[in-house]
């Protein structure tokens, strides 16, 4: 991933109402927002700047991007919104948050990234915060529920963060505009948050959700540019589209509430995706305390309204529509056995579309989740090593081996590990980094592990059954069982040759060394 992102923001366009459209009731809590006495406010940071900072003007926009919502259906539960300037984004944002439109609620948490501060986990308001204004007036901050979040160390992010952030700021129109003046949890979500700690803040904002909640996670999808660092795809006129489908894949996944199909799609591909960190939580929270369904109503880019293509965003509008309920824990994860033969077909299928997404940034592995379940062995912790072969004239001039890299240690699941090792093996050291022109001409081939256990000596090894790893001196080296098949070796020569593999003379194994074995389970493409 990219470090934390900045946005150049042009002057706003202002937006247009059409003539003859009913007038929409929607500005209920516009007016019901007082003044609060004695404590305080955050003032509006980018008023003027990426939305109007006359309220009238104000009222005007939202109420139009709002009447382009399409057609009500039920209120969402969550949903995940773009925060650009509204003259690039505000129509997208409508789509999210027309459904909203007289909702009674309770409580919004609000979830995006810090582009001013870089931390791990939550940051909320300083305590004496009580309300975040904008032209339309004061929303209320919800202070018991971020006194009771502060509680915890996946909330203890820096509170200045909220300074001059926008990411939350812009979305307090739309609900002002649809649900008035209802408390707001504000939280940004800081770029060093993993995805175990994305989990952790979800379980503890689970004892906040419920009846009359909804959760925004703020974010904008891909940046492209040199200003951003990201350009991967040619500045023509296909970018828009090679970006709305890029995005559509990755919003597929937040849809499907798969917070591992969307962290591997983003981390795979090196997709900017500002909000990654916050929608990751939000993912965890609906995976493991709501039911429904989630829909990806919008998708577009900044380019249909500026046509500028050096620096294009995309922009994703996501709603979930269902209920909340009590916090459903992971199962254990299953015991490793042999994998069969659905399985093998499904995990050289996840090979090749994380090395696909790795090399050509677009949404293979995103497709792959969305159309296989991580179950059954692939979701068991196993090592795993992804081989990529050269087949043909190609592996005639060349060799077979164009890569090979991976992990020893049971360490994660079966399909995160492939992912990895997958990604890294496009970049083994030994040979040129993998170009996405080669794909075509290469074999993938998965070899998963067995727990790995020491042997007295060479004697204990089995060729052509056990893997090795030697260890010595700080060095060590593996051969994968295949390795000694495939070069027809004895056990001396198999030894010498992972000795120099490891950076020693090819007679140390015979003393001082240390044995490890395994065996795998390796299977290819034809």
């Amino acid at each position: 991933m990219t470090g934390t992102l900045r946005l150049r923001v042009r002057g706003l366009i202002p937006c247009s109402v059409r003539s003859g459209a009913p007038v929409l009731g929607l500005l209920v809590g516009v007016l019901m927002a007082t003044k609060m006495v004695g404590a305080e406010v955050r003032p509006a940071a980018v008023a003027g700047s990426f939305y109007a900072g006359d309220a009238a003007q104000l009222q005007r926009d939202v109420t139009g991007y709002l009447r382009g919502g399409g057609e009500a259906g039920p209120p969402p539960a969550a949903l995940i919104a773009p925060h650009a300037g509204y003259a690039f984004s505000g129509a997208t944002a409508g789509r999210a948050f027309a459904p909203l439109a007289g909702a009674k609620l309770t409580r919004v948490i609000l979830l995006g990234p810090s582009h001013q501060a870089d931390f791990r986990g939550g940051a909320l308001p300083a305590a004496g915060v009580a309300a975040f204004a904008t032209p339309l007036g004061e929303v209320p901050v919800d202070r018991a529920a971020v006194a009771a979040l502060a509680r915890w160390p996946e909330f203890n992010g820096p509170a200045r963060a909220h300074d001059r952030e926008h990411c939350l700021e812009v979305e307090l129109p739309f609900l002002q505009a649809t649900v008035g003046a209802v408390p707001i949890v504000p939280i940004l979500v800081g770029h060093s948050t993993d995805r175990a700690l994305s989990l952790a803040m979800a379980r503890r904002l689970a004892e906040l959700v419920g009846p009359g909640t909804l959760v925004v996670a703020s974010s904008d999808f891909t940046h492209h540019g040199a200003p951003y660092g990201y350009g991967p795809f040619p500045q023509d006129r296909s970018l828009p589209a090679a970006l709305v489908a890029l995005a559509r894949a990755t919003a597929g996944r937040a849809a499907a509430a798969d917070p591992r199909g969307f962290a591997q799609q983003i981390e795979a591909s090196g997709d900017t995706v500002c909000g990654a960190r916050p929608i990751t939580v939000l993912l965890e929270l609906l995976a493991h305390a709501f039911r429904g369904a989630g829909t990806v109503v919008d998708v577009t880019t900044s380019a249909a309204v500026s046509g500028d293509l050096s620096q294009v965003v995309a922009y994703a509008a996501v709603d979930f529509t269902g209920s909340w309920g009590a916090w459903r824990e992971d199962p254990p994860p299953p015991r490793l056995a042999t994998l069969d033969a659905v399985e093998r077909k499904a995990a050289l299928a996840l090979a090749r579309a994380a090395l696909a997404t790795h090399l050509t940034h677009a949404g293979q592995l995103a497709d792959w989740f969305a159309a296989n379940a991580v179950a059954g062995n692939l979701a068991a912790p196993a090592g795993v090593f992804v081989t990529v072969n050269n087949r043909g004239a190609k592996a005639r001039a060349r060799g077979r081996l164009r890569g090979c890299i991976g992990t020893m240690e049971a360490r994660e699941p079966l399909a995160d590990a492939i992912v990895d090792a997958a990604v890294s093996a496009a970049h083994d050291p030994r040979f040129p980094a993998l170009a996405a022109s080669e794909l075509p001409e290469e074999a993938i081939e998965v070899s998963v592990l067995s727990p790995m256990h020491d042997v007295a000596g060479p004697d204990d090894i089995i060729l052509g059954t056990h893997g090795v790893l030697l260890s010595k001196g700080g060095r060590q080296a593996v051969f994968l069982p295949q390795v000694a098949t495939e070069t027809g070796w004895d056990l001396p020569t198999f030894l010498s040759a992972l000795a120099q593999k490891a950076g020693m003379a090819p007679d140390a194994w015979r003393s001082g060394a240390r044995f490890e074995v395994f065996t795998a389970q390796v299977f290819g493409e034809e």
